[in-house]
């Protein structure tokens, strides 16, 4: 079972085997991403005021025009919700 686990020395991830479902596969080009923002900044004032604060309580996030947009790509509905997500589910033995 330790070949399942993922921080096993010995696992499908530590050999690589799973890298392809740790790799983003959709996403904006900056280009893209931009209008995006300036759309679901015009739409949403909640959305607006969060990344207003965010902009003026976080120096590096201000800094990094990728964090910038990586906010709105991670808030649209494009967004892969399962991007990141280990592909394999622990089960919970049932004592009997």
């Amino acid at each position: 079972m330790a070949i399942l686990e993922p921080q096993s020395s010995d696992s499908l991830v530590a050999w690589g085997d799973f890298n392809n479902a740790f790799e983003q596969k959709e996403y904006m080009e900056a280009y893209v991403a931009e209008d995006v923002a300036r759309d679901m900044l015009d739409r949403d004032k909640a959305l607006k005021a969060e990344f207003e604060r965010r902009l003026e309580s976080d120096e590096a996030f201000a800094k990094d025009p990728q964090a910038r947009l990586a906010f709105f790509a991670r808030r649209h509905s494009s967004w892969d919700e399962r991007f990141n997500r280990y592909p394999v589910f622990r089960t919970q033995a049932v004592p009997k």
